[in-house]
């Protein structure tokens, strides 16, 4: 039978019991302060880069694993004896790491590589690799895996509110003029990913925060409500892990089609570009 291993990078942001559980190899993204780089929950934990955050002049910025590091991951794994690897990441649309590796994986001897662009990141993009990982211990094939990343990304949805646009517009994620309107009107604009454009959109602008959480709630409802299928959910945010466990309580019996309801922190490298504060509703289709 062929062996196939699977690898993601840190946005995932799987716990290290599930990776080691699920034989799942990460690829940990750098975030930086000036010249000092960083691993996202392996040189700094997210308590010490929130902090810093709030008390550094300068913005952060974040680095890809190079091709080179991405090779000696993959050879690595051909000397453990896989013969194939299903490489799952963020999206491109937030970062061209995807689209490089792509053209790379074609190069990459003594292992065949197939790269598949998640569309998302943080706790979809963990589940996904969580569901490829039983496949591949499952026995089921390259293909079969890829058909159902294809299958299951099809189903993801997201909305994300930030509590202030200046580190997506410094990071160029979203374009000025969005920025502009919420400096000027004060306004919190409704975020998602365009999985056409792969680009970060603004679909609404509301006044507040606590209006802005009831926007996304209700278009989450709305998108879901005539499904075939129940979603997962997970609920998320930077730096604010309580404000988002008391979101979860307040809206959980508004979730009817929910299978569950998972929630989550997203880490440095992602949380360089949403800055503190921010909350996320993000779902996929149910995996039975």
């Amino acid at each position: 039978m062929t062996k196939i291993a699977i690898v993601t990078d840190s946005t995932a942001y799987l716990p290290q019991n599930v990776c080691e559980k699920l034989h799942i190899m990460v690829a940990p993204i750098s975030v930086g302060f000036g010249a000092q780089q960083y691993r996202e929950r392996i040189d700094i934990t997210d308590a010490e880069f929130y902090k810093r955050l709030k008390s550094e002049k300068n913005f952060p910025t974040t680095a890809p694993p190079s091709m080179g590091a991405m090779n000696d991951i993959y050879q690595a794994l051909a000397k453990k004896g896989y013969d194939e690897v299903v490489s799952i990441h963020l999206a491109s649309g937030v970062s061209g790491f995807v689209n490089n590796l792509h053209q790379f994986s074609e190069s990459v001897s003594k292992i065949k590589v197939h790269v598949v662009d998640s569309q998302l990141s943080v706790q979809p993009m963990g589940y996904l690799v969580v569901q490829a990982a039983k496949m591949a211990l499952a026995q089921k094939s390259a293909t079969e895996i890829i058909a159902k990343m294809t299958e299951l990304k099809a189903t993801l949805g997201e909305y994300f509110i930030v509590d202030d646009l200046k580190n997506l517009v410094h990071g160029g994620r979203l374009g000025s003029g969005s920025a502009f309107v919420g400096s000027l009107l004060k306004v919190k604009p409704i975020l998602t990913l365009n999985k056409e454009r792969y680009n970060i959109e603004a679909v609404d602008k509301v006044r507040s925060m606590k209006k802005a959480k009831l926007n996304i709630v209700n278009r989450f409802i709305e998108e879901t409500k005539d499904l075939s299928y129940n979603v997962r959910v997970f609920l998320s945010g930077t730096d604010n892990e309580p404000v988002v466990e008391k979101w979860r309580e307040s809206i959980q019996s508004k979730l009817s089609n929910a299978a569950a309801i998972e929630t989550g922190q997203i880490g440095p490298v992602l949380g360089a570009h949403l800055g503190p504060g921010a909350l996320a509703i993000l779902w996929v289709k149910e995996v039975n």
